[in-house]
């Protein structure tokens, strides 16, 4: 679906050098594209001078670097368009040129001599009897020459002959087919005519050639250079008539190179001469001419271009387009593929001119994509042409007395209209037919089309409006047309209007135009504008000066624009109606060019407004784009790079530089939202069009805005066009068959579009269509489609459809998961979801109830059925009007509603509605076997209407109705009722519905504490058993649950025995005694037991010396102050010191460490910091049983005495807690160490301080005890304030240089602190208060 555009053009004038000289062949260095030119004319000896022509690419002239002078002519007849320089050749690798003339000499031409500069010409040989061809290996490695004594000679790129045979050969070629009778003539079924019919001999005509061929051989090369063929005009044995032979040699590299026959072409009447094989290698491409006696059979007036296998049969072809005036007085001089083995250029002489058309192959069929022409008409005639050796679409083209270079690039004629008068048609050159298909109507296969528009001629150019439905056509000789495509399109609320037949379009041409021609021209491109405007591009020579050349063209005039400066590749029009102009170097200009000057000077008004811009542009794009296109819709340009980087540039304002925005792209095209391109690696892109137009700006983007949609494509497919209506991207593959898919992106724009828009039915079919969730007609604007639900109910009607979209509902907000964070407003109310599926179904459920419930039944179920949680029990309900109103529907209802549902469900929802006429329904319609509800219906059936009820509910596990309804049945069956309440823990129903009934209440109570004790919620247990009047069970409750104070209240008024009473005692100040509770367990012996021994003994366990004393002066017990006060002081008094011991061994330890620590960092620092010395193992995936060293690798994932198992692993959460343990108490000798040594010995502040507070109160008591419990108090309040002392010693010690350690570690770049550094940075210094006891008073 692609077609060449006109590029680049560049004409040399080589006139200057004399009437009498004339070019006689060119060649091209590939890497800069300079072009070398021979140009001959006669001496006066009779022989030829020859001077070589340098043209370089920054159009300035032809300048000569070398001349020579050969004193032989051709001893042979020749072309009178071939002069004497039957090849020229440029060797990149000796930057020289070989230079082979038909005479038979062989000079070389150095360009860079020992001097730096061009040196002379060297003639290296000669060969006496004339060159009739040559031809170069395409690795410029050997060069294969038929001398004119019709020998085939094959030399090295040093001209040193490897081989010589005579040309013609009888022999077929080493690949000669082997022939076993399978399908000849004699082995066919002939039907009525029998066996005679095989015996009949084959009609084989005599091959001749044609009068005009020339007779010389031509040579050609695959293009790995391991074949070549040769066609050569083979006399018959007569002597006095010939025919065309093709003969394929191989090039074996284990023999040297040396060429051996490989096929002979078949019997071929009317071969011609000309041929060129294929680069890919599968084809040679060769002429056969028919009509004439000796040539092929009928046909009078046509050539084929055949297509030849490597085996010399015959393989496809064409036919070419010329007149049969052309065939009687013309003749193909040539023709050539290029690098890719993408064109095939055929060279053809007309009567009046000569014309090089490029042709191209798609789907098996070829395409004339261009028709070439000098651009002078005094001298029409070619001499010949060459392709560029790397540029697969860079042609040059060379006469008597100029060159002119053509550059291609590949383009899709395609037409992007905005929505929704987009009809996606894309126009294909074909000849004199322009192929026109509208793709969002039909989608045509190549080679075929919807319709074609019948041209004068072959176009250089066609341009497609993006307002209208209308296109331009360029031709070469100016004439400008403009038509109008008239495409139907299928109308929204009325339908397609396709289906009914006709035509898919009726062109129609609205004016066709010729341009004025002064001086020499070529006709390059044309811009379709707004309002009809036309600009056309053309290289023009006037007057001596060259430059490039502007028409702008309407139907009524015509404003001529000269002399551009700078080579201009493309003309562009903004939306403003603004005409851009794009140099070679990738300059993009408006505004102050002398372009826009011409344009201002003119006297017609219209144009100055079409061209005049108050902001005037000028964008770097890079140089020789092969792809422009402006957006319209967000005012982007956007250009595709020789190198596959698409570019992106902003035209208000103006971006200076364009942006690069992705690589490797291989086509891409443009809807109003989106620019769509592909890759190389297989993939398509959907790039919003607004972010586009942010990022041009220079806006910062947020990470997500530069992720978009993309798709998997076939290797090496293309695009074609979008069609935003149709929401469909077509993309064309290798092969030429295309392929239509609908992007996600693409669809979802347009749903959303509808939905905004109210458009709900085109976009529920849309939806419905490709797969979308159906939610997004509501998530995307709730509010509004709860507005107008009603529209909706009209726009889609149909039930099914309904039912459809209330069936997808749910409660996921699908337009934030579908078209991202960006979908809507979130500060919206509308996009706060309160119920959304409820309360769309019963909004929806009301408005179709007033339409009618028979006619919308099945989506009134749905809405009941779809709730969540559904239902069920509204939708049977439905039913039952149903049955009684229109009973004729609802077999179909139940069906229905059985087939949306669990169908067992479903019948538990109608057994528990008590409507067994319901349930039956279910039941058959559900053809569930009557064997499973027919005996419980029949024993359901013979019971009362409350026993029917209970075993329905106790069936349907209802245990709350089923309870209820027991309760019905009357008082004879509370036992049952107890029982089950409490088998199914019914007790807050319980309790409702027994609340006037005392008696029963008190039961209830009672198996309510029962519940409450087995769960262990003792105290309320207690309290229900007091209610149900259960003291003794109240009694054990309250002891169960510790509440002593209940307890023995309790106990009172049941009047518990003493004996019982100190019993219970006794328990419960064991347990208050574990929780530490001494105070309350010796209230409880004063109080409850009258035991004042054991109150003091409690109280001196727990340290409360104060409340002992209080407790021996209270009741006259002061013998208790020997007996059990002094013993408790002594015990308390030991057990602080030993804590106070503890606690200064430990700091002994850490502090001793500490110093080891700081050692280890003298003397070892990388060892202290965790700095890793050791060189990265890589590629270590598992260990192996036979790894059983322990090296630097695994010395902290293996201990030394064990050997690696593959069959140990640890699991994550027993990792993570050993790496968390491990990490806390710091790594042995590290800086980990450290700190956790630093932090414990901080934690010891917190604990002296508490301890030394329960000292204080101790010392007290020790002081006013006996002399000996003085000296207690005072050795206890001396290590005490030593160890504080002490502590703070080890403090300023440990933090001591604690910030140039830290400082240290972040330095080393070691692993030391890893994940803690924050942590041991924000750590503060613990403080050791002052603390001094009782002071003086131990003292005294």
């Amino acid at each position: 679906m692609r077609s060449l555009t006109p590029l680049g053009v560049h004409i040399s004038s080589l006139e200057q050098f004399g009437s009498s000289s004339q070019a006689g062949n060119i060649a091209i260095n590939p890497e800069d594209g300079t072009v070398y030119v021979t140009v001959e004319r006669s001496s006066d000896d009779g022989g030829i001078e020859i001077d070589i022509l340098q043209i370089s690419t920054d159009n300035s002239e032809p300048e000569v670097i070398a001349s020579f002078t050969s004193p032989v002519l051709a001893p042979f007849p020749k072309p009178a368009h071939q002069g004497e320089t039957l090849d020229l050749h440029f060797l990149p690798d000796d930057r020289s040129l070989v230079i082979l003339l038909a005479g038979g000499d062989i000079a070389t031409l150095a360009l860079e001599g020992e001097d730096g500069g061009v040196a002379p010409v060297e003639v290296v040989g000669s060969v006496d009897s004339g060159i009739k061809a040559a031809a170069w290996a395409p690795d410029d490695e050997q060069i294969v020459l038929v001398t004119g004594e019709d020998n085939l000679v094959c030399m090295t790129r040093h001209f040193d002959v490897i081989h010589e045979e005579p040309l013609r050969s009888d022999d077929f070629g080493e690949d000669k087919f082997i022939n076993v009778g399978w399908g000849s003539r004699q082995t066919q079924f002939h039907g009525s005519l029998g066996k005679a019919a095989a015996k009949q001999p084959i009609n084989s005509s005599q091959s001749l050639s044609h009068p005009t061929d020339s007779g010389l051989p031509y040579i050609t090369f695959r293009g790995d250079a391991s074949y070549f063929a040769i066609s050569s005009l083979d006399p018959y044995s007569d002597g006095e008539s010939a025919r065309r032979q093709i003969r394929i040699y191989s090039r074996d590299p284990n023999t040297g190179f040396v060429p051996k026959l490989s096929a002979t072409s078949e019997n071929l009447p009317g071969l011609e001469g000309n041929l060129s094989w294929r680069p890919t290698g599968n084809l040679i491409s060769t002429l056969i001419r028919y009509g004439y006696p000796g040539g092929g059979e009928g046909r009078e007036g046509k050539w084929d271009i055949a297509m030849l296998e490597r085996n010399g049969l015959r393989h496809g072809g064409f036919e070419l387009r010329e007149d049969k005036q052309t065939w009687k007085d013309g003749k193909v001089k040539g023709l050539q593929w290029n690098s890719d083995s993408e064109v095939l250029a055929i060279w053809i002489e007309r009567s009046d001119k000569d014309v090089v058309q490029l042709w191209s192959m798609k789907n098996y069929h070829y395409y004339l994509k261009q028709e070439l022409f000098s651009h002078d008409s005094t001298s029409p005639r070619f001499k010949g042409f060459k392709w560029h050796p790397e540029d697969p679409l860079s042609i040059y083209l060379y006469g008597e007395d100029f060159v002119q270079a053509r550059a291609f690039v590949w383009d899709t004629y395609t037409a992007r209209l905005p929505m929704p008068h987009d009809t996606a048609s894309v126009a294909v050159v074909d000849g004199q037919k322009l192929l026109i298909t509208p793709f969002r109507t039909q989608n045509t296969p190549p080679p075929m089309s919807s319709y074609h528009l019948d041209l004068p001629s072959v176009p250089i150019h066609v341009s497609l409006s993006d307002t209208t439905d209308s296109l331009a056509v360029l031709f070469s000789d100016g004439l400008v047309q403009v038509w109008d495509l008239n495409t139907r399109l299928s109308d929204p609320k009325s339908g397609s209007r396709l289906r009914g037949g006709g035509k898919v379009a009726e062109p129609k041409l609205r004016y066709s135009t010729n341009l004025r021609a002064e001086g020499k021209r070529l006709v390059k491109q044309l811009a379709f504008g707004p309002n009809g405007k036309v600009a056309v591009l053309s290289w023009a020579e006037k007057e001596g000066s060259i430059g490039c050349q502007v028409n702008v063209v309407d139907e009524k005039e015509e404003t001529e624009v000269e002399n551009l400066e700078g080579d201009i590749e493309r003309l562009l029009w903004t939306g403003e109606g603004e005409l851009l102009v794009l140099t070679a170097e990738g300059q993009l200009t408006s505004g102050k060019s002398s372009f826009i000057i011409h344009i201002l000077s003119c006297s017609h008004v219209d144009i100055v407004c079409v061209v005049a811009s108050d902001h005037p542009v000028d964008v770097t794009l890079g140089p020789h784009p092969t792809a422009l296109s402006y957006s319209a819709s967000s005012d982007l340009i956007f250009a595709l790079s020789p190198n596959s980087k698409l570019h992106l540039a902003a035209l208000s304002p103006s971006s200076p530089i364009s942006t690069p925005i992705a690589s490797n792209v291989n086509s891409y095209t443009l809807t109003p939202d989106f620019l769509i391109y592909t890759t190389t690696s297989q993939t398509s892109h959907y790039a919003p069009l607004p972010t586009l137009k942010r990022l041009a700006h220079g806006d910062d983007l947020l990470p997500h805005e530069m992720v978009w949609d993309e798709r998997r494509v076939e290797r090496g497919s293309l695009i074609v066009t979008a069609c935003e209506s149709s929401m469909s991207l077509v993309l064309q593959m290798p092969r030429g068959n295309l392929e239509t898919v609908y992007p996600r992106a693409l669809v979802l724009a347009v749903v959303k579009q509808d939905v905004l828009s109210g458009n709900y039915r085109n976009a529920f079919l849309q939806c419905r269509k490709h797969r979308l969730d159906l939610n997004v007609l509501y998530d995307l604007d709730p509010a509004q489609f709860m507005k107008y639900l009603k529209d909706f109910v009209e726009q889609v009607p149909e039930v099914d459809y309904l039912n459809l979209f209330v069936s997808s509902l749910n409660s996921a907000d699908s337009a934030r998961v579908l078209y991202g964070d960006h979908s809507k407003d979130p500060s919206s109310s509308s996009s706060k979801l309160i119920d959304k599926v409820n309360s769309l179904c019963d909004s929806l459920r009301s408005i179709l109830e007033q339409r009618g419930v028979e006619q919308y039944v099945e989506t009134i179920l749905t809405t009941h059925v779809c709730k969540q949680p559904a239902d069920y029990e509204s939708g049977l309900k439905v039913l039952l009007t149903l049955q009684a109103d229109h009973p004729e529907i609802v077999e179909d209802a139940i069906k229905y509603i059985i087939f949306l549902s669990d169908v067992n469900r479903l019948y538990d929802v109608a057994l528990g509605m008590y409507n067994f006429q319901l349930v039956l329904m279910i039941a058959q319609y559900s053809q569930k076997d009557p064997k499973e509800y027919l005996p419980f219906l029949r024993e359901l059936r013979a019971l009362d209407k409350w026993d029917q009820r209970f075993m329905i509910d106790d069936h349907l596990a209802r245990r709350e109705s089923a309870l209820r309804n027991l309760k019905q049945c009357g008082p004879e069956r509370f036992e049952e009722a107890s029982s089950y309440l409490s088998r199914y823990e019914l007790y807050d129903e319980a309790f409702v519905l027994y609340a006037d009934e005392p008696e029963h209440r008190q039961v209830i109570h009672d198996l309510y504490g029962d519940y409450l004790y087995d769960r262990r919620d003792f105290t309320d247990a207690a309290i229900s058993y007091i209610l149900a009047k259960k003291e003794e069970k109240a009694l054990k409750a309250y002891e169960k649950a510790h509440a002593w104070r209940e307890l023995f209240t309790l106990a009172k008024k049941l009047g518990v025995s003493k004996d019982d009473t100190i019993q219970i005692c006794e328990r419960v100040t064991d347990h208050l005694s574990s929780r530490g509770r001494h105070l309350e367990a010796s209230q409880v012996f004063i109080e409850h037991a009258s035991d004042v021994d054991s109150a003091v003994d409690v109280l001196c366990r727990g340290t409360e010396f104060s409340e002992a004393y209080r407790l021996t002066s209270l009741h006259d017990r002061s013998d208790l102050i020997e007996s059990m006060i002094h013993p408790g002081l002594e015990e308390a008094h030991e057990a602080l010191m030993e804590t106070f011991e503890e606690m200064e061994g430990q700091l002994d330890k850490e502090v001793n460490r500490l110093k080891d620590l700081r050692k280890i960092r003298e003397n070892d620092p990388e060892s202290f910091f965790i700095v890793d010395t050791e060189p990265a193992i890589e590629g270590v995936d598992v260990a192996t049983n036979a790894t059983t060293a322990v090296t630097g690798f695994t010395r902290y994932t293996v201990a030394p005495t064990t050997v690696f198992s593959q069959t140990t692993k640890m699991t994550g959460q027993t990792a993570k807690s050993k790496k968390s343990r491990k990490r806390a108490t710091g790594r042995k000798g590290t800086v980990d160490e450290y700190e956790y040594l630093v932090a414990s010995i901080g934690r010891l502040v917190v604990r002296v301080d508490d301890k030394s507070n329960e000292a204080t109160s101790l010392l007290r008591h020790l002081r006013l005890a006996t002399s000996d419990h003085i000296e207690l108090s005072k050795s206890l309040q001396t290590t005490i304030i030593a160890f504080r002392e002490k502590l703070n010693q080890s403090i300023e010690f440990a933090w001591e240089g604690r910030e140039d350690i830290l400082k240290e570690v972040v330095e080393s770049g070691g692993a030391g602190l890893e994940e803690g550094l924050d942590k041991s940075l924000a750590l503060v210094r613990p403080v050791v208060g002052g603390w001094k006891g009782l002071g003086i008073l131990v003292g005294q």
